[in-house]
């Protein structure tokens, strides 16, 4: 009510604009008045208008119920089709990310709340759908693979000047090696890579090692070593020439990324559409 009769400096006035009687609207501020212990009005025979310190306060207080407003608003619009979509670093920073323009404009009624982790997060109760790896086995979950497991070095084409020549998957003990550092048990790894390649790894070997994948493909890039690549993952890369292969040879394993949903909740269409968009855009 205070707002109110501020702003026309009448509480008639104010009294109509809130459908209230105007006798309603003086009690109210008069209370407020001895609630705060200041005088906020200045009351005329006729007229009222706001002392000093009653026009100190309706700039906070019109401020504060502004942004109110504009909260209450913005809750109200948020459109009935965004939905949750969790992914891991690796998917989301290099390649979801990049896709999901050309999603939003094929469907702009639609709006996606991405979640990024690489931890069990990707498989809470509030999210939609995941994109993760693994086996494809989640108890209380339907999952369908989206691209198999395929691991191939990768480095930029300076690298291979710089510390080549490359014979074969022997060679790469002689490059720097950077390690993807994460806590998951099926995570590639290079021992693990070089092992099923039947090649030793020297005991003392230069390796940067990072928690982020994005950021050891961004150091792979910038030429600082070779790092282990998930084919899909990091197609764009390899397409534009600012990472190549130095060696014809990967792993395949039984593992991959796979788009995973609730057994128990049938999707809705925003979801199903995002779904069949991820699977078009993988086969094309």
């Amino acid at each position: 009510m205070f707002d109110a009769a501020a702003r026309h400096m009448s509480f008639t006035l104010a009294a109509n604009e809130l459908n209230v009687t105007q006798a309603a609207v003086s009690r109210q501020i008069r209370n407020l008045e001895q609630n705060l212990g200041i005088r906020l009005f200045i009351r005329g025979h006729r007229n009222v208008e706001l002392s000093p310190e009653g026009r100190m306060y309706q700039h906070s207080v019109h401020l504060a119920l502004t942004h109110i407003g504009d909260a209450t608003n913005e809750i109200r619009n948020v459109p009935q089709a965004t939905f949750v979509v969790a992914t891991d670093q690796a998917v989301a920073g290099l390649w979801l990310q990049r896709r999901l323009p050309m999603f939003f404009r094929s469907n702009p009624e639609i709006s996606i709340r991405l979640i990024v982790s690489d931890k069990e997060d990707c498989l809470r109760e509030r999210v939609d759908v995941a994109i993760i790896h693994g086996n494809g086995e989640w108890l209380g979950f339907k999952s369908r693979l989206l691209f198999p497991e395929e691991i191939i070095p990768v480095c930029s084409p300076s690298c291979i000047e710089k510390y080549g020549p490359v014979s074969g998957p022997q060679s790469l003990v002689n490059f720097p090696l950077i390690e993807h550092e994460d806590e998951r048990w099926d995570w590639m790894n290079w021992r693990v890579w070089l092992s099923m390649n039947n090649i030793e790894v020297p005991q003392v070997h230069h390796k940067l090692l990072i928690n982020n994948y994005a950021l050891v493909i961004q150091a792979a890039e910038a030429g600082d070593g070779v790092a282990l690549g998930w084919r899909y993952v990091i197609d764009d890369s390899l397409k534009s020439g600012r990472l190549v292969s130095p060696v014809n040879q990967s792993v395949k394993t039984k593992l991959g990324y796979h788009v995973v949903m609730h057994e128990a909740e049938h999707p809705n269409p925003s979801v199903e559409k995002f779904c069949d968009w991820v699977f078009s855009i993988v086969s094309v």
